[in-house]
């Protein structure tokens, strides 16, 4: 998955304005980040970067059948992920901010990392896509307050890396 980061990072960068409108909007749209990744992932699968992906997979355990937002089969290897959109921008006077995501609820990404962490795969990723980019303090005490037995769940991108409309948080297990 990490070979596929500078493409989904180019994908979604050329979208300024979308962003841009999103957060005035203060809306949170994952089905259409889902659609723009199935597009994305259809041109890479046409160009052999990935063997294949399924959208909504679905995963039977002894628990249940968990759905997944994406399985992309890359080099051989499954890779889960899940998606998270997180409009930051409270526009519109809603307590989404940033910490409103990183709270045990059914809204955060808490929810995506106990969702993965349930299925014995390799290969686990959270996909957030953040707009506004939000400030560095605010990213890093945030991390910093995941219980203790998702700390192992890190981010390998930074809001340094992006510009001010959007932050695309990669996490992995």
């Amino acid at each position: 998955m990490e070979a596929l980061i500078q493409n989904i990072r180019d994908w979604f960068l050329a979208k300024k304005e979308h962003f841009e409108v999103f957060a005035e909007a203060d809306t949170r749209l994952e089905g259409w980040f889902k659609a723009e990744l199935m597009v994305l992932f259809n041109r890479l699968l046409q160009r052999e970067a990935i063997e294949k992906f399924k959208r909504e997979a679905k995963i039977d355990t002894p628990a249940g059948r968990k759905q997944i937002d994406f399985i992309v089969s890359l080099n051989g290897e499954l890779h889960l992920c899940e998606l998270k959109t997180l409009c930051i921008s409270q526009a519109a006077g809603t307590p989404r901010n940033l910490h409103f995501y990183f709270r045990e609820n059914n809204v955060g990404l808490i929810k995506d990392f106990r969702k993965l962490e349930s299925l014995s795969y390799k290969n686990k990723w959270v996909i957030g896509f953040i707009y506004p980019n939000p400030k560095h303090g605010h990213w890093v005490k945030e991390i910093s307050l995941l219980p203790d037995d998702l700390k192992h769940w890190k981010c390998i991108t930074e809001p340094s890396d992006f510009p001010n409309f959007l932050f695309i948080s990669i996490w992995r297990s």
